[in-house]
């Protein structure tokens, strides 16, 4: 599966009430993978690139708003651990070839 930085990997449908109306798209960053939790009627990260603002750019920053940096992140930009995002985003690293975005305190302690 080959990827363009900046660009949606792949795209999760999401269901239930805490994510109606929302999607998590998959991006590489830093060469891992990081979900985004992003809701359909609005503009997308990667649609931002024509303006000069990056997945990239977002997710750095929102790492940097963030005590430890998470491979989920929320709509409200924060870190998520729901399981059901964790099994997606395994499940796109399994397809993709891609490894999971691990913080720097998790690399620590699982490699």
């Amino acid at each position: 599966m080959t990827c363009l930085v900046n660009d949606v990997l792949t795209s999760h449908q999401l269901r239930g009430k805490a994510f109606k109306d929302c999607v998590l798209n998959v991006y590489v960053y830093k060469a891992a993978l990081v979900g985004v939790v992003e809701h359909k009627q609005y503009r997308r990260i990667c649609d931002m690139n024509s303006f000069g603002f990056t997945a990239q750019d977002y997710i750095a920053w929102r790492h940097q708003q963030q005590e430890h940096p998470a491979a989920l992140i929320g709509r409200d930009g924060r870190a998520l651990n729901y399981s059901e995002l964790r099994r997606l985003l395994y499940q796109t690293a399994e397809e993709s070839g891609w490894p999971v975005f691990r913080s720097p305190v998790e690399a620590l302690f699982l490699y």
